[in-house]
C-alpha cells in the first residue's frame, strides 16, 4: 500500500516509476491456511489502473513500468501483458514492463539447458521451462511490442559504485526507460529507499560546438545537482523514502540524442569503424569530465554522505545515464533519438498535439545536391518504409549511410 501511494504522489508530480514485483508469490502458491495466491497479475493491473488516472499535466497521464525476475514462475504470462489479446482480465496495456536477466539464465541459454522457475517466498522449484524456448519467447515479443526492457541485473551489481557494492546495497529494478540502475529497499542504516535521478541529455550532433569548452559538462552537472537539491528540498513527506535516497547518493543522469545524426551530418555509416570511433571519442570525454566536475563539486558542496562515509570524494553516485530522447529531440530540431540508429528517413511522427512528416534533413540535401528532392523520390522512400536501398542514384556509401534501424546489421550495435 505504501508503495501504491508512493507511486501516485510521485505520478502525479511528473515522474517515471519504474516497481519490481519479483517477492511477490506467483498464480496458486499456498498462503495462509487453506488460501492461494493470485499471483502479480492482479497487483500489477491496479499500477496498471493507477497510471490510468493520474495526471500529469494536460496532455500528459502517468508512466509506470514493472519489473520482474526471469526465474519467477509467472515469467512466461507476465512476457504478454502488453499484447492487445488473450483473458484482457489478465493484461496491464497502459504499463512498460522489463524481464531481469541473469548471468545464470544467460549461461543456461547458450547451454540449451533447462531452467527452474521459483517460489519467491522459499526457493522452492515450481516449473521447469526451456531457458532458450524462454528467451526466444522474450526475443519474439520484444520485437513485436517493443518489451519488455532487458535489464542484465548481474552485470549491473557487478558495475555499481563502489562505496554501494562495499556496504551491500543491490539493484533489483530500474526506471520507467531502464537507463537507471540504483539501489532500492533496505539499506545499511535501515532505512527504505526509492531511486531518484535527475536527467539532462546532451546533443552530440552539435558535437563540434561543444566538446572545446572546458566548462561545458562541469555547468550540466552543476545545473543537474541544482535541480535535485531543489527537489530535496521541495518533496513532500509523502515522497520521503524518494528523498531519503536522493539526499544520500545524490545520484544524476546525464545521457545523450543525436549520436546517428551526427554520423550522417558526417558522412559516416552506422557499420563502419569510424562510427566506433567516434563513439569511443565521444563517451570517453563525456566520462572523463562527467567525472572531473563530481569531483569538484565535492571539493566544493561536499561529498553525498554515501561516498562521504566511505572515503570517496563524489558528489554523485552516478553520474551518466543514457536515456530515449523521443519527445526532446524533437524540441532540439528533430535530432535522432538517444544512441539508436533513426527508424526511417521519412515518416509520420505522431504526437498529443498533432501528426506531422519528418524528414531526413541531411538526406534532403543529399537529395538536393542530386537534383533529386522531389515529391515522386520521398513518395518512393516511403513506399518502402523509408528506405533509400532501392534509389539507384545513390552509391553504396550513400546507402550505407542512410540505413535505417532495421536495416543495421545488430551485431554493430
Amino acid at each position: 500500500v505504501n508503495t501504491w501511494n508512493e507511486n501516485v504522489w510521485l505520478a502525479a508530480r511528473g515522474g517515471g516509476i519504474g516497481t519490481y514485483w519479483g517477492s511477490v508469490r506467483g498464480i496458486g502458491e499456498p498462503v495462509g491456511l487453506n488460501g492461494k495466491t493470485s499471483g502479480i497479475i492482479p497487483f500489477v493491473r491496479v499500477m496498471d489502473s493507477l497510471t490510468l488516472a493520474i495526471s500529469q499535466g494536460s496532455l500528459r497521464r502517468g508512466s509506470a513500468a514493472v519489473y520482474l525476475d526471469v526465474s519467477h514462475p509467472e515469467i512466461e504470462e507476465f512476457l504478454e501483458i502488453r499484447k492487445p489479446s488473450g483473458d484482457f482480465n489478465r493484461k496491464a496495456l497502459n504499463l512498460h514492463h522489463g524481464v531481469l536477466l541473469t548471468d545464470a539464465f544467460m549461461e543456461a541459454v547458450r547451454d540449451g539447458a533447462e531452467w527452474d522457475l521459483l517460489s519467491p517466498k522459499d526457493q522452492s522449484k515450481r516449473a521447469t521451462v526451456d531457458a532458450r524456448a524462454l528467451f526466444q519467447k522474450l526475443v519474439e515479443t520484444r520485437l513485436a511490442t517493443g518489451e519488455p526492457y532487458i535489464v542484465f541485473n548481474d552485470t549491473v551489481n557487478r558495475n555499481m559504485p563502489k562505496h554501494h557494492r562495499d556496504v551491500g546495497l543491490k539493484v533489483s529494478t530500474s526506471n520507467l526507460c531502464s537507463e537507471i540502475t540504483l539501489p532500492t529497499g533496505r539499506d545499511q542504516h535501515g532505512m527504505d529507499r526509492t531511486a531518484v535521478c535527475c536527467l539532462s541529455s546532451l546533443n552530440l550532433e552539435t558535437w563540434d560546438e561543444w566538446h572545446g569548452e572546458k566548462s561545458f559538462i562541469e555547468d550540466i552537472m552543476r545545473f543537474l545537482d541544482n535541480v535535485l537539491q531543489d527537489y530535496i528540498d521541495r518533496a513532500p513527506d509523502e515522497m520521503a523514502r524518494a528523498k531519503y535516497s536522493a539526499m544520500r547518493e545524490r545520484s544524476v543522469g546525464m545521457g545523450v540524442m543525436g549520436f546517428h545524426s551526427f554520423l550522417q551530418m558526417k558522412g559516416i555509416g552506422f557499420e563502419s569503424p569510424m562510427a566506433k570511433v567516434w563513439n569511443l571519442k565521444m563517451f570517453k570525454h563525456i566520462s572523463a569530465k562527467a567525472n572531473e566536475a563530481s569531483m569538484m563539486l565535492a571539493e566544493e558542496r561536499g561529498a553525498c554522505p554515501d561516498a562521504e562515509e566511505m572515503g570517496a570524494m563524489e558528489r554523485f553516485s552516478c553520474k551518466m545515464a543514457i536515456a530515449p530522447t523521443a519527445s526532446i529531440s524533437i524540441i532540439c530540431g528533430g535530432t535522432s533519438a538517444c544512441i539508436e540508429p533513426i527508424p526511417a528517413n521519412i515518416y509520420t511522427h505522431k504526437t498529443l498535439s498533432g501528426s506531422f512528416v519528418v524528414k531526413n534533413p541531411y538526406l534532403e540535401k543529399l537529395l538536393q545536391s542530386k537534383s533529386k528532392d522531389s515529391v515522386a523520390v520521398w513518395n518512393s522512400i516511403l513506399e518502402k518504409g523509408g528506405s533509400v536501398q532501392h534509389l539507384d542514384f545513390l552509391n553504396q556509401d550513400e546507402k550505407d549511410v542512410y540505413k535505417t534501424s532495421f536495416e543495421i546489421d545488430q551485431r554493430w550495435l
